[in-house]
């Protein structure tokens, strides 16, 4: 049959109809992209980056924090990236007569530290602790007695330490931590009981990956005893985090130039604690 002007080709149906099809795939497209961006954008305001660079959900985490802090561990559980080269100094047992050096030094070298202080130092040197808090260091708690046999004596006597200790910074400073160091390190002293009265009360306690031994030497051979500790971490692709163990002592302080200048010029940046943070134990 022959075809008039005012019928259509079926050549030109079929493009219309392919035109037509692609527009609304095209808006359909859109759509997806535009719900996908929302969607993304909620999820992403959930999620925060902690200091080391791990990342935790915000709801999930605090829901952990206050149900089940074994659970909480688990789910910020993440390796250390092997690029990372974050050390975290960490000083014991002050605050002392040497603190507000050892202030000094860190804030030459633009440098944050993290302290675990004990509460008879703390109404001792009350300014020095001020001072810590102020110039932006992180704020521990080392106990009361420092006593070996004191302090682990019953279930409940690392937490009435801490609790003592959390009291007299609070006092102080106005500051509430919940990070806190048991004397000599949590191994083999502290029970299982005694870190669930801890956690159950919201501390969060650290141990250290790499000792200095400057309690040891009480000179500057730790430098080189850090150094090395941070080579055989390195060299064996460790995933834990750098945190050096260190006290609150004349030649510690007198050897931290030193120490800083060569962690800076391998590379290393300079971090402090916090509770957001996955702690290591020995």
């Amino acid at each position: 049959m022959r075809q008039t002007r005012g019928d259509a080709s079926p050549s030109a149906i079929s493009l219309a109809f392919k035109f037509a099809s692609l527009a609304v795939l095209c808006v359909l497209l859109l759509l997806m992209v535009i719900l996908g961006y929302s969607n993304s954008s909620s999820k992403a305001k959930e999620v925060t980056a902690t200091t080391n660079g791990q990342l935790r959900n915000e709801k999930e985490s605090l829901k952990l924090k206050n149900d089940s802090p074994d659970l909480l561990i688990k789910h910020l559980q993440t390796k250390q990236n092997m690029g990372d080269k974050t050390v975290y100094l960490t000083f014991d047992d002050g605050p002392s007569a040497y603190t507000n050096r050892l202030l000094d030094v860190l804030k030459s070298a633009d440098v944050k530290a993290t302290f675990f202080m004990l509460s008879p130092r703390m109404n001792e040197f009350k300014q020095a602790v001020k001072r810590a808090e102020k110039e932006g260091h992180a704020l521990g708690l080392h106990g009361v007695t420092h006593n070996n046999k004191l302090f682990y004596q019953t279930p409940t006597s690392p937490l009435k330490e801490m609790q003592e200790a959390r009291d007299t910074l609070q006092d102080i400073t106005g500051y509430k931590t919940d990070l806190v160091r048991t004397p000599y390190g949590s191994k083999p002293s502290l029970t299982a009981s005694q870190i669930r009265n801890l956690e159950k009360d919201g501390f969060v306690y650290w141990d250290w990956t790499i000792d200095s031994m400057d309690w040891k030497y009480r000179n500057s051979k730790y430098v080189t005893a850090v150094l090395q500790q941070l080579e055989n971490m390195e060299h064996s692709h460790s995933s834990r985090p750098y945190v050096i163990l260190m006290h609150d002592l004349p030649a510690t302080v007198y050897a931290l130039p030193a120490l800083i200048n060569k962690l800076k010029e391998k590379g290393y940046s300079f971090g402090v604690l916090e509770d957001t943070m996955v702690p290591v134990h020995e």
